[in-house]
């Protein structure tokens, strides 16, 4: 009986060891089969994380492409000004050089017939336009050309008379003022845009410079400059005032979360030299978005004059 008790335990142990030892690899089956599982989505999330890694690096190097780009641009764009305030220089010297010549040529035949008992005639008008319709590389010889066909002709009853190009030009009487506005909205600013006043109601020393939309300093002196922007419904623009290449002042202005026109106005007072450069853009990196308006309810504006 003892014997047979002690083989039914036996029996009984080695049936529980074995079933154990079935749990244990059937356990570790499961393990394996997890293990792989998981294997199997890291090796995804591997897979996944290179190629972000690799359209950011790719990301990465468009950035670093369109910063270059943007680079460029701005060294083209401060060569562009650089041009500009030599153009304009130019311009102004032209002017100056033609209103002392044509004084002198009044104050030479003023004195020629008066010695005679006789009459002048003035000269006849040049206009400002004709000097900016030419090519920078023109303006010279066609100031010059303007001196030649404003030779007196005909006499007056006038010895002190004036031509109205001098008049107008404000040099003499050290007077700069001018205005404008923009003719139309601009439907899709950009960064960095010069803005354009091209209606020009005041440009009392010839100053301002309506295809470029920048104002060139004649003379020394202490300036006053204002601007205005409109903008439609939903937008913002943000707007500088720069002298040469420099930010001076700015605006915002701010209408993306009304269904409103919005309008803002900046103002600055600086002392310039002859031939500094003084124009509106829009900045050159903030986001612009909507639309500028001017039309006969609003109007897109710069004005300035010296003190």
């Amino acid at each position: 009986m003892k014997f047979g008790l002690f083989g039914f335990l036996i029996s009984v142990l080695a049936v529980s060891v074995k079933s154990e030892t079935q749990n244990i690899k059937i356990h570790d089956l499961m393990l394996d089969e997890i293990q792989n599982k998981h294997y199997a989505k890291i090796l995804k999330l591997e897979t996944m994380v290179m190629a972000m890694n690799e359209q950011l690096n790719r990301q990465d190097e468009k950035i670093r492409s369109q910063n270059e780009r943007i680079h460029e641009q701005q060294r083209r764009l401060n060569d562009q000004d650089i041009q500009i305030r030599k153009h304009d220089r130019q311009i102004n010297d032209v002017v100056q050089h033609v209103s002392e010549l044509q004084d002198s040529t009044i104050n030479d035949e003023s004195q020629n017939q008066s010695m005679r008992g006789s009459k002048i005639s003035p000269l006849k008008q040049s206009e400002p336009r004709d000097f900016v319709k030419n090519s920078s590389h023109s303006f010279i010889d066609h100031a010059l050309r303007q001196l030649i066909k404003s030779t007196p002709k005909e006499k007056t009853g006038k010895r002190n008379g004036r031509p109205s190009f001098i008049k107008r030009s404000g040099l003499n009487g050290n007077i700069v003022a001018f205005y404008g506005y923009m003719s139309h909205g601009e439907s899709q600013p950009g960064k960095h845009q010069i803005l354009d006043f091209d209606v020009v109601k005041t440009n009392v020393g010839l100053a301002y410079n309506k295809y470029s939309g920048m104002f060139t300093a004649p003379v020394n002196g202490v300036y006053v400059f204002t601007w205005t922007v409109s903008t439609g419904m939903h937008s913002y623009v943000y707007s500088q005032l720069v002298i040469n290449s420099d930010p001076f002042g700015a605006i915002q202005t701010d209408s993306d979360e009304v269904s409103d026109y919005h309008t803002s106005t900046g103002s600055v007072v600086a002392e310039l030299n002859y031939g500094d450069v003084v124009y509106i853009r829009t900045h050159p990196t903030e986001l612009i978005k909507g639309v500028i308006r001017s039309e006969d309810e609003m109007r897109t504006s710069f004005s300035g004059w010296k003190l």
